[in-house]
């Protein structure tokens, strides 16, 4: 805004003003801008409902799940709503986040405050440590909230730039309340003020917080702040499957009051017809968009009765529906072919699951894939346990980490793993958005396989070149590889015996202590390290009470 409209040979350095209309007041200064950058700093960006990083997000098929987004609608546009927090729940594929996008995308000029987008498979997205700080770098930076909470906000972060790593309580209170409770008493921001802006807070994915302790003790921050004098002015859409510990924390008493919740998954009959239509919509754009080999079947392929037949195996689960189309349409693919090996697939009496069309379709799937030794090392690291890589730095799994974690051109991760584009997402960047499952210690093997020709072709770099630089996969093998041997509970596979006879002890020191060669504090904590990783795989060897050949090499 301009202060001075039409002023010439003016200045004014260092200043601060204030603007004052009737009760409104805004605070023009650039002392906040050092605690913004730091906030920066503090985001995580994939969060976002428009993040990159999750395009393309999940969406709700034009005319499906119409009536829930009525309700939804109908309560954020209400100008005294009853409630200030709606709880969406349903079980897992029934398409919580499609509604959650849909919601942030048609409020997102109007109504939307801000959103976070939880994700088991990021580490930047499977905990609260920078939800706090992610929700209030949004206000900050909103065209409509921007310039009234920009200031208290970045000015919070100047004064006290650790607040961004304070418990979750100081963080809320100081990122949020207080910025709040800064505009209605000393800006003087009235309650109609306030229903005039944007106050929607999108929280999905809720159940997807690893530590389920976390997930309750922001429902308690929550709703404390909701029910305090005077309470938040913020609304808040909350997306999870009904997990038990969920569902404790919104029967506590204090969110009778405030809390209205729906089951998305509750009418069978809605969400068949729904499925329905998005079959209908996408089977015509497979049949278009696959030309010739297509050009001979109806219109309305592959007919009614097909479409009900995958509505019921659906079982109400959009995510069978989307698999569906992801596998039959796939472009290297004959459609007709595919969908009869997907209505081929029967599931048998015997069969122990919670949703068996599902796990018998990704099986399908995944059997169709090439079995190569290459192969099942990317896919089993890809299907390891969560928490395998030890540090959190080194959790994200990306192409470009994949490939370079065992050794493969580039572009080579998305040939070899083509074929499973519909049940798993390969992210281009360095975030990991794969499918997570349970695993066990042999994959521990395989990742440490690679880890050694890593360790082996750094050690050979650094002898040809003094100024061979470091990688974050050279990085990672010369700190873990001990931690992956640990980790292998029996009698390993040749290849690891012998990629460990084979590795040199003393090159590998030698190369581990040329990277830290910045400060005599990092170079002594790296030698105790280095040292202590020999130890424990010497123990670690006695342990497993390995071959003579073995036992020697590693102590010798």
């Amino acid at each position: 805004m301009s202060f001075f409209p039409n002023a010439q040979n003016f200045t004014a350095d260092n200043s601060s003003f204030i603007y004052v209309a009737g009760d409104y007041i805004q605070r023009e200064d650039r002392d906040y801008y050092p605690g913004l950058e730091i906030l920066y700093r503090n985001v995580v960006q994939g969060a976002f409902y428009n993040s990159e990083q999750r395009s393309p997000p999940p969406n709700c098929h034009p005319g499906t799940r119409t009536r829930v987004l009525e309700i939804l609608k109908s309560w954020i546009t209400n100008v005294a709503p009853l409630t200030s927090i709606y709880w969406l729940y349903g079980a897992a594929g029934v398409g919580k986040s499609a509604v959650a996008q849909t919601i942030s995308e048609e409020f997102a000029a109007s109504h939307l405050a801000a959103s976070f987008f939880f994700a088991r498979a990021d580490p930047s997205r499977n905990n609260l440590s920078s939800f706090f700080t992610t929700i209030a770098h949004q206000l900050a930076t909103s065209p409509t909230l921007g310039p009234l909470l920009k200031y208290p906000i970045g000015l919070a972060v100047r004064e006290n730039p650790s607040i961004v790593h304070a418990a979750l309580q100081q963080q809320f209170r100081d990122l949020i309340v207080l910025p709040c409770i800064w505009l209605t008493t000393t800006c003087r921001l009235t309650t109609a003020q306030w229903k005039s802006l944007p106050r929607l807070i999108v929280i999905d994915g809720l159940d997807e917080c690893i530590d389920i302790a976390s997930q309750e003790r922001l429902l308690s921050i929550i709703r404390q702040a909701k029910t305090a004098t005077p309470p938040l002015p913020f609304e808040f859409l909350i997306c999870s499957r009904p997990e038990p510990r969920i569902r404790n924390a919104f029967s506590h008493q204090d969110f009778h009051c405030i809390l209205d919740c729906t089951d998305i998954g509750e009418s069978l009959f809605e969400a068949g017809q729904d499925i329905a239509n998005y079959l209908r919509d996408e089977f015509d754009k497979i049949r278009q968009e696959h030309g010739q080999s297509m050009a001979h079947v109806a219109e309305d392929w592959p007919g009614a009765g097909i479409i009900q037949q995958l509505v019921q195996k659906a079982c109400g689960q959009f995510i069978y529906a989307a698999t569906v189309i992801k596998y039959v349409g796939h472009y290297d693919g004959f459609p007709i072919e595919r969908l009869e090996v997907i209505l081929k697939i029967t599931v048998p009496d015997d069969f122990d699951s919670p949703y068996p069309d599902l796990d018998l379709l990704y099986k399908r799937i995944l059997s169709v894939c090439p079995k190569s030794e290459l192969f099942f090392d990317v896919i089993a690291h890809i299907l390891r346990p969560a928490g395998a890589f030890f540090d959190k730095h080194y959790e994200q799994t990306s192409a470009f980490i994949l490939e370079g974690l065992f050794f493969l051109p580039k572009g080579k991760v998305w040939a070899l793993l083509s074929r499973l584009h519909s049940v798993l997402f390969i992210p281009k960047n360095d975030h990991g958005e794969y499918f997570l499952d349970t695993g066990n210690n042999a994959q521990h093997e395989r990742v440490l396989f690679y880890l050694l020709k890593i360790i082996s072709n750094s050690i050979i770099n650094h002898s040809e070149n003094s100024e061979y630089t470091e990688s974050e996969l050279d990085d990672y093998a010369l700190k873990f590889w001990a931690a992956h041997v640990q980790n292998i509970g029996h009698l390993p596979c040749n290849r690891i015996l012998d990629a460990l006879n084979q590795l040199d002890l003393c090159g590998l020191l030698n190369t581990t202590l040329q990277y830290k060669k910045t400060s005599l504090k990092v170079f002594i904590v790296t030698l105790q390290s280095s040292l202590n990783n020999f130890q424990s795989v010497v123990q670690w060897a006695h342990a497993l009470q390995q071959s003579s050949i073995m036992y020697q090499s590693l102590i010798f």
